[in-house]
């Protein structure tokens, strides 16, 4: 009889064991595996959101990167990796036909170099007139790459046609 008077509290004994053994083992480390998820997933939503301002800032990054090259290559023409002064002298022969100036005589000076550029003078003699010779220095300076002049010198040869001294310094990417 006293077995029947201690069944209820070790029924109630065993309820309050499950009780804390649901509580410790089962539902305290599922809550804890549902808040690092909840973490988780704002941390995802951050970066997303992240990435979309990116990609919002910066659209289309292909033609971005097109543009760039084509500044790049630009830069390229306008500073070439070698002085290639037969370029430039053929240039100036060329540009002396079209316009009607007669090259007198072309040497090279001497080169200039740095840790970044090369230099070299081109010395040019040329006869024009006044007009044909201005649009001789603006074409050549407007070509595609870097050319200072360093020196001009006129004297009027006969009538309308001025002698010219002409250096211009054409410059080069060291590499």
């Amino acid at each position: 009889m006293n077995d029947k008077k201690f069944l209820p509290q070790i029924i109630f004994a065993l309820i309050i064991i499950l009780s804390v053994s649901w509580y410790v083992f089962i539902y305290e480390p599922a809550r804890r595996e549902i808040l690092n998820m909840e973490l988780e997933t704002r941390r995802l939503r951050e970066v997303e959101r992240e990435i979309l301002a990116l990609k919002a800032r910066h659209e289309d990054l292909a033609a971005f990167v097109e543009e760039k090259e084509s500044q790049l290559d630009a830069a390229r023409i306008f500073l070439p990796p070698t002085l290639a002064q037969d370029k430039f002298i053929d240039e100036l022969y060329r540009t002396a036909e079209v316009l009607d100036v007669r090259i007198i005589s072309i040497r090279a000076g001497e080169t200039n170099s740095s840790e970044e550029l090369q230099a070299q003078v081109i010395n040019a003699r040329l006869e024009a007139d006044y007009i044909s010779l201005l649009n001789f220095i603006r074409e050549i300076i407007d070509g595609g790459r870097l050319i200072v002049i360093e020196k001009i010198s006129l004297e009027n040869s006969s009538g309308k046609i001025l002698s010219c001294d002409l250096s211009f310094k054409i410059f080069a990417a060291t590499h």
